[in-house]
């Protein structure tokens, strides 16, 4: 199984320049999400509850991150959206219901099952212990180069 195949879209990688808070991305990323038919219409409300009961912010070695995702009933197909934040955005801290971060990228995740979700997270796990791959996306603005880097990560993975 290749995740990159099946899960990565050129089109769902962006760097958002907005402001605001966790519901402003969330609004966001749906409306891209429903106009090109990754999620179903109770996808948005459903992220935002499950955000606030399970966060999903996380510090990492190199900065902070978050992987916001829901149910897959909310999903019509499994996708990764990378968003790459100008500004970061308050995300509750993993584990937590009073710690917060200021994540500098978001990675939706859409899944429609379970079997790709652990090896996905376990990829995603150690991508963000990465320093060097950590490093290149922080400096990286161009959306191509952002899918290339995480991609190639991925593959390598995939690989050992």
């Amino acid at each position: 199984m290749i995740i990159t195949d099946k899960m990565f879209y050129p089109e769902l990688i962006d760097v958002y320049d907005g402001k605001g808070t966790l519901d402003t991305l969330v609004d966001y990323a749906a409306n891209k999400l429903a106009e090109l038919g990754f999620i179903e219409t109770t996808y948005q409300e459903a992220l935002k509850e499950r955000e606030r009961e399970y966060p999903t912010g996380l510090q990492t070695p190199s900065f902070a991150v978050a992987i916001p995702h829901t149910d897959p009933s909310h999903i019509k197909k499994p996708f990764i959206y990378i968003i790459k934040l100008a500004d970061s955005v308050t995300f509750g801290q993993m584990g937590t219901t009073d710690e917060f971060v200021s994540a500098k990228y978001a990675f939706f995740l859409g899944f429609d099952k379970g079997e790709d979700q652990l090896q996905l997270l376990q990829n995603l796990m150690a991508m963000f212990m990465d320093k060097k791959v950590m490093r290149q996306l922080e400096k990286e603005f161009d959306k191509t180069e952002i899918l290339t880097i995480v991609t190639q990560f991925f593959k390598t993975e995939s690989e050992k």
